[in-house]
């Protein structure tokens, strides 16, 4: 099963510049990431559009009508001990899915009357320290996440709380088949200098099948000349982590080895949504 978080990197093959992205899988023996309903206490679960038995759009045993198809679960489990939010996002026999498990420290599964446990800072009034759910900091998250088309598949995988993710990417179709995957599992946030594993593979298919121009980043490859020199740069994973001033230490800066910097809730996130999946809908500030 894959499993791991990442942040961007930059790859460097033979003179062209890629902007990648990680993944991860090892596989962390206490979170199940199965897809499926795991709460004992079934009180606090929200359970939407799924294709299991327990899928009836309630919360706290009561059925109502969901305005929205999307697949969905939400719910409070327990982890050696340890109170997680769990949620799911799609399906993962469809284009995308999303597993994400988020440790709470707070009293409560909701606050202000709103049950959601990923505020946009988990110390503002919506979300506060009510939930505690901490969600801007990658030392309290574990996930995975799967997007997929018709030539496409990439997982991201972040399966324990204190390391960074393994990223895959496949992408096949009539004339080519390329596996990317760089692996920073081995690497905490506060370590900058380390990069991650990465393997890059390129194989021509149908016609071009046999014809030099397959491609190994392990390899050098026989299509260059004996004077080119092959040269890699691998960055991905060579970032830090500082905690923030909310809720568990998030609203944190990422650091990168370049010195350059990312705050997550400086984003604008209007640029990751589809405004005709959501009409009627704000971004929440």
């Amino acid at each position: 099963m894959l499993k791991k978080a990442f942040r961007g990197m930059l790859l460097v093959v033979a003179g062209t510049w890629c902007v990648v992205i990680p993944l991860g899988a090892l596989a962390d023996v206490h979170f199940q990431f199965g897809f499926v309903n795991e709460a004992e206490n079934q009180d606090l679960t929200i359970d939407c559009n799924r294709a299991s038995s327990d899928s009836r759009c309630a919360f706290g045993g009561n059925t109502g009508a969901y305005f929205d198809p999307t697949p969905f679960l939400q719910e409070v489990v327990y982890v050696d001990g340890v109170r997680y939010y769990h949620s799911i996002i799609g399906d993962p026999n469809s284009d995308f899915a999303q597993e994400v498990y988020i440790e709470a420290s707070g009293c409560c599964y909701q606050a202000s009357g709103n049950y959601d446990p990923f505020p946009r800072s988990a110390s503002n009034s919506r979300g506060g320290l009510a939930n505690g759910s901490g969600s801007g900091n990658p030392n309290r998250v574990v996930m995975r996440n799967m997007v997929r088309d018709e030539e496409m598949t990439q997982w991201f995988l972040k399966d324990t709380l204190l390391f960074k993710p393994l990223i895959t990417q496949l992408v096949v179709n009539a004339d080519v088949r390329m596996d990317f995957q760089i692996d920073m599992r081995m690497i905490d946030y506060g370590t900058i200098d380390t990069p991650g594993v990465v393997s890059n593979r390129l194989k021509l298919l149908k016609d071009n099948e046999g014809i030099t121009g397959d491609y190994d980043n392990n390899i050098i490859p026989g299509f260059f000349s004996d004077k080119s020199q092959v040269k890699q740069t691998v960055s991905g994973g060579q970032y830090t982590y500082t905690d923030g001033p909310d809720q568990s230490g998030s609203g944190g800066v990422y650091t990168y080895w370049d010195g350059g910097g990312y705050q997550e809730y400086l984003a604008d996130h209007n640029l990751f949504r589809r405004d005709d999946q959501n009409e009627g809908y704000q971004i929440r500030q």
